[in-house]
């Protein structure tokens, strides 16, 4: 069949299949079908307008020319399949009546809606099925269709999940209660969605990285920004923002100390930020048509950002919140780069942290004298041996490649003589150590990573009444990838969003990567245990629960790693 006769006839389905259907995606989406059927190799990017996706498909099939049989078969399924395509329900969802009675009320997506991706390779790479995306800060995923059973975790806005193609049922959910991978079940409604140009969606489409600082950081400076609801024009700045033109100087000047950090390189601005429109929210609060600000931050403040965007000479981060924050008013986050140590049988404890920056390696000769050797870097591991010797430089210890080092130079973790009952089999659990500022994680009696840590401020003593970390034995519960923490103490007032890398174990109390210090192996934290991000990143995929890939959170009341805290 020539090339334009295959287009008309497609087209011609198209335009049936609309009249029948009155469901452009249902067209497109066989239309990609079909396509991978006849062997197309194009790529179709989901954001475009349907009527050039329409194209995009028709020209695809134009370039394939297989034989009138088997087109004839194909196009017959098409115009069958999409003859039977449900018409859109048109009723509305309301989550809250069951759950929080607080969710925004929306028209119930098409249930049939599939994701419309053209693969590089038909015959190497299968389409995915059909999906469902998050559009809230907190999508909940439950064991069951229903709103009154356990909670599993919550997917976040940008979020895709596999999920059936039927919906398992549509009870106090008229979009659909749908089972997604790997387990659970989602309502669609006004915190996810079956349609793939959803604005919230899109602007969250970047997904957190869990090998370090899931996010770009930043804390802010004074005075503290405000939070924008759309791009602010100059004149709107100017009066929102008091002292711009010194804020703009003062930021200058601190661009060119030599510690100061650049935010990366801006993204490509987005149609709705150019033409001034509104964010959507994914708090479950609608914003206003005449809304510019969400409000202003904290003295003590720091977010995570999914973009940044250049506009009228200025540079502004799109928060996980979908709100803009001027970045001159921040000062960018340099991640740590501190981690502890991976245990083996051929490398495991006692080791040592050096804590003094000035810390030095020493060498005994036959005679027993002492000479110094080369510098040491701050925070860097060394082995143990496990032997001692006094001298006029005091206590030195043994490492493993023959050197020694001062025992008052470092922090020291070794291998306790009696372990807890629970330190059997393979049983994970997690030891803390406030004198230490130590964690060690375990797997049976076998130590697998050791690291320093930050605990509660006031060492050790009563939790109830001071920043000090909680003592005892407890199970991790909760666990998200990010999470706000805040506190509205007039003497400690602070906001810092996206904490990374969180995990519940009892009341407030979680394991955490900390983005706003560097200071690990001191008391500094509320009462939490704060690690360096590359460190809660290794404890965060090691413990229990497990948190799925693309979920933001997952919950378990019985299963979850031991958490030990001791002084």
């Amino acid at each position: 069949m020539p090339a334009n006769r295959l287009l008309r006839a497609f087209l011609t389905v198209v335009i049936t299949v609309g009249g029948v259907a009155a469901d452009e995606r249902q067209v497109i989406d066989r239309g990609y079908a079909l396509a991978a059927r006849l062997g197309a190799r194009t790529r179709v990017e989901t954001a475009r307008p349907m009527s050039a996706r329409i194209g995009a498909v028709a020209a695809a099939l134009v370039a394939t020319v297989p034989s009138e049989a088997f087109l004839g078969v194909a196009l017959g399924d098409l115009g069958k399949d999409a003859a039977r395509a449900p018409v859109e329900d048109a009723d509305t969802a309301n989550e809250a009546a069951a759950l929080a009675r607080d969710a925004a009320v929306e028209p119930a997506p098409p249930p049939e809606d599939t994701a419309p991706v053209l693969v590089a390779d038909a015959e190497e790479e299968e389409a995915p099925g059909p999906v469902l995306l998050s559009i809230g800060r907190e999508t909940w995923v439950l064991a069951e269709p229903r709103w009154e059973s356990k909670k599993l975790g919550y997917l976040r806005a940008g979020a895709s999940a596999r999920r059936d193609e039927k919906p398992a049922s549509r009870r106090d959910c008229r979009g659909g209660w749908y089972r997604i991978q790997p387990r659970g079940y989602v309502c669609v409604g006004s915190r996810a969605t079956l349609a793939f140009d959803n604005p919230a969606a899109a602007l969250s489409a970047k997904r957190p990285d869990r090998t370090g600082l899931p996010y770009l950081y930043a804390l802010t400076r004074y005075p503290p920004p405000p939070l924008y609801a759309r791009l602010p024009t100059p004149e709107e700045q100017e009066g929102v923002e008091r002292n711009l033109t010194g804020q703009l100087r003062q930021a200058a000047a601190t661009a060119k100390k030599a510690d100061y950090v650049a935010p990366p390189a801006a993204d490509p601005l987005p149609e709705l930020l150019s033409h001034g429109e509104l964010l959507p929210s994914v708090s479950g609060d609608p914003r206003r048509h005449d809304d510019l600000l969400v409000g202003h931050a904290k003295k003590h403040s720091g977010w995570a950002f999914l973009a940044t965007y250049e506009a009228h000479g200025r540079t502004f981060g799109l928060t996980t919140e979908l709100a803009l924050v001027p970045l001159d008013r921040t000062r960018i986050v340099k991640p740590s780069s501190f981690r502890g140590l991976e245990l083996s049988d051929e490398l495991s404890l006692p080791i040592a942290f050096t804590r003094a920056k000035s810390a030095k390696s020493y060498a005994i000769d036959s005679a027993g004298g002492v000479t110094v050797g080369p510098s040491l870097e701050y925070r860097s591991t060394v082995s143990l041996t496990g032997r001692e010797h006094r001298s006029r430089e005091g206590l030195l210890l043994e490492a493993r490649d023959g050197s020694w080092l001062r025992a008052d130079q470092v922090t020291v973790i070794e291998r306790d003589d009696e372990l807890p009952r629970f330190a059997r089999n393979s049983t994970k659990w997690i030891d803390v150590s406030i004198l230490r500022q130590s964690l060690v994680a375990y797997e049976g009696a076998r130590p697998v990573y050791a690291t320093l840590v930050s605990t509660g401020k006031d060492g050790t003593a009563d939790h109830k009444d001071s920043h000090a970390t909680i003592q005892g034995t407890f199970l991790v519960h909760t666990k998200h990838l990010s999470v706000t923490m805040d506190s509205d103490d007039d003497k400690d007032e602070f906001d810092l969003r996206d904490v990374p890398y969180v995990q519940y174990f009892t009341e407030g109390y979680a394991l955490h990567a900390a983005y706003w210090h560097d200071d690990f192996g001191n008391p500094r934290s509320h009462g939490c245990v704060n690690l360096a991000p590359l460190d809660a990143s290794w404890l965060f995929d090691w413990t229990t629960p497990g948190v799925p890939e693309g979920w933001h959170a997952a919950m378990s009341l019985k299963d979850g790693t031991i958490v030990h805290i001791h002084p």
